[in-house]
């Protein structure tokens, strides 16, 4: 059939309007290293509880100033949600590229500010 001459041509949808499922891109973000979530204080416990010659196998995405052996990689978190949210997967893609078997990360806070950044770590943390 030919095309309405009445008729404007469609455009085609805009790149960034093609999206996939939301929790796709959970997953396809999702670190190989195992995700920990816990607070300051039980963060700097366990980082007490390690030693000083551990290999590297530990990195820290954390708000608050740690204590840590020279070995452990230190990412800090932005004071701002919004800040820690835009760079949250590519923070947690940097720590996993290093090899670690694990990445701690502080706790956010309990804030409606927080709410998405936590979820997102939740997610990451809970992976099977």
């Amino acid at each position: 059939m030919p095309p309405d001459p009445n008729r404007a041509p469609c455009a085609p949808p805009h790149p960034s309007a093609r999206r996939s499922h939301p929790t796709a891109v959970v997953r396809l973000a999702a670190p190989r290293a195992r995700v920990r979530l816990l607070e300051a204080a039980a963060l700097q416990a366990a980082l007490q509880a390690l030693p000083a010659t551990t290999a590297p196998v530990i990195a820290l995405y954390a708000r608050s100033t740690l204590a840590a052996p020279p070995t452990v990689h230190q990412q800090p978190m932005p004071e701002d949600a919004a800040a820690a949210a835009q760079e949250l997967f590519a923070v947690l893609r940097d720590l996993d590229a290093q090899g670690v078997q694990e990445i701690w990360i502080e706790t956010p806070p309990d804030s409606a500010a927080w709410d998405g950044v936590r979820d997102r770590l939740q997610r990451a943390a809970t992976r099977v």
